[in-house]
């Protein structure tokens, strides 16, 4: 077995070749010969996505992928969730803003990303000279690009400024290490996703990216340009453009039951785009921590109960919105039948604070369907990237964002996603809830308050926040935390607005790749 080292950018950890899917870069050895048939193309494409859920321990990058980095990093630390204690060791500092630039979280995440980078670099580059049929050579070209620009989608979003390595790295010696400015970055994560859209047949096989996918991501991507730092006016139309298209594809609609697009059983439906798979059969797939990490306490031991709902959360919902059940205020016991059933703390028991969780995504009560398959620690849930839902809010707030009015295309959408939210029908109006806006900031000041209440928990609101720059100002409306943290919003800074460069990655390049300014 080669030793080899792992991309540079990531600190240069040592790790043992495995498999064809560890990323060769040591300069003094050859290329692999792996890549000459279609089937190893889509063994390569499977290890790209492999990388968004990978639970390795070797090189630590389940601290920075959905299995469980992911899960914590993209929601702590808003007016939605926090961590209330640590299970591997800096969640809280996560949480609180009081993390350092040697956080395992931010390394490890750099590390996925750009170890993600490189596999996807590795086809893109290669796929070019091997025969192949037209079509699947385009389709899984595409979906090389979508994932590197995902993967870029969230370094951009979390670090800034980062480097730009756009082809396969065999030779440390060229590796370019400047960081590029964040349009530049952007520019690049939007060629990628429109060269997907153009090579990516529409559906596909689940988890794997489709061109209606391609095209809601370049929506996404394309309104987080509008907002904070860029501000890009011509951005907003771009975004507006894209979503029309995925918002008026008859594939698509809202799931009539909210909570089953969670339970792990109903993945697939009208209002599917795009998720992170997870399975835990026992042997090809190790499963999720989807829910895991939160969740209510329990005598099954169910949920670990680390990640909480910020308490403030549930006075955002109004008292007929069914979705107030994404927050709760109970653990589970056993009755005498040994069935899990809700147990609700006495008044005076607690605090409000300690009895503040989150209850999205669910797992089974039934002690049978716990069997094969689940566990607390690796269970089959799948985490949402991109639903039909959130592409409705996305619609709404590029529309206002585009024309800076109100139209009444873009309430009807988000009125939309109201009535379900109510179990109403989507397509009748309601004077139960919905609601009318009275200009372009009072109609964006909803959307993001109704994106909360939709999306809450599905690692969305960290990036919405940083979008209409309102961290700290969501921060401090937590006003049951604060009372009990009195620093949960003091700490938050100028500089939080993006994380700093891993001080492993800094050390690893020698100062070539060099800290935020803000961060220095």
């Amino acid at each position: 077995m080669k030793k080899i080292i792992a991309l540079i950018l990531s600190a240069g950890l040592l790790v043992a070749c495995n498999d064809f899917l560890t990323v060769p870069l040591e300069s003094s050895i050859s290329t692999s010969n792996f890549y000459s048939t279609p089937e190893e193309f889509e063994l390569g494409l499977t290890g790209v996505y492999s990388t968004l859920r990978t639970e390795d321990w070797a090189s630590n990058a389940r601290y920075g992928s959905y299995f469980q980095g992911l899960l914590t990093l993209t929601r702590v630390g808003t007016d939605e969730m926090f961590a209330g204690y640590d299970i591997y060791g800096g969640e809280v500092q996560l949480s609180d803003y009081t993390y350092t630039t040697s956080s395992i979280f931010l390394s490890r995440t750099w590390f996925v990303m750009y170890q993600g980078i490189q596999r996807a670099n590795i086809i893109i580059d290669r796929i070019a000279s091997v025969e192949m049929d037209d079509a699947s050579k385009a389709r899984i070209s595409g979906e090389a690009h979508f994932l590197r620009a995902f993967f870029y989608f969230h370094l951009v979003r979390l670090f800034g400024e980062v480097p730009l390595v756009v082809h396969e790295t065999t030779d440390l010696s060229l590796l370019n290490t400047e960081r590029k400015a964040v349009a530049e970055v952007y520019k690049q994560i939007a060629e990628d996703l429109l060269y997907a859209k153009e090579h990516i047949p529409e559906g596909a096989a689940n988890g794997h990216a489709s061109r209606e996918a391609a095209t809601a991501m370049l929506g996404k991507v394309y309104l987080q340009m509008s907002g904070y730092p860029l501000y890009d006016q011509e951005a907003a139309s771009k975004a507006l453009a894209e979503l029309t298209e995925v918002k008026n594809n008859p594939r698509f609609a809202l799931e009539s039951d909210y909570f089953a697009l969670f339970d792990g059983e109903h993945e697939y439906g009208p209002e599917y785009i795009w998720d992170i798979e997870f399975a835990n059969n026992g042997t090809t797939f190790y499963g999720g921590q989807v829910g895991t990490l939160e969740g209510v306490p329990s005598e099954a031991y169910m949920y670990w109960t680390s990640l909480r709902a910020v308490p403030d959360l549930l006075g955002c919902y109004e008292e007929a919105d069914i979705r107030k059940g994404n927050f709760a205020q109970f653990q589970y016991v056993y009755d005498s039948s040994r069935k899990l059933v809700e147990k609700y703390p006495e008044d005076g028991e607690e605090a409000l604070i300690y009895h503040s969780f989150a209850l999205k995504f669910r797992h089974p009560l039934d002690d049978e369907k716990r069997k094969g398959g689940w566990a607390n620690w690796a269970n089959p849930i799948n985490f949402p990237i991109i639903r039909y839902a959130d592409v409705l809010l996305m619609y709404a707030e590029a529309s206002a964002r585009a024309s800076g009015s109100v139209q009444p295309d873009a309430l009807e959408a988000v009125n939309m996603v109201r009535r379900r939210g109510y179990g109403l029908d989507v397509n009748t109006a309601s004077a139960v809830c919905d609601i009318s806006a009275s200009s372009k900031e009072d109609f964006l000041a909803k959307i993001l308050l109704e994106r909360k209440l939709e999306l809450c928990f599905e690692g969305q609101r960290w990036y919405d926040l940083q979008r209409f720059d309102q961290i700290k100002e969501a921060l401090e409306s937590c006003t049951t935390m604060i009372e009990a943290y009195p620093s949960y919003a003091s700490n938050f800074q100028e500089k939080h607005k993006f994380y700093p460069i891993p001080q492993d990655v800094i050390d690893a390049s020698e100062g070539k790749i060099t800290q935020s300014e803000l961060w220095k």
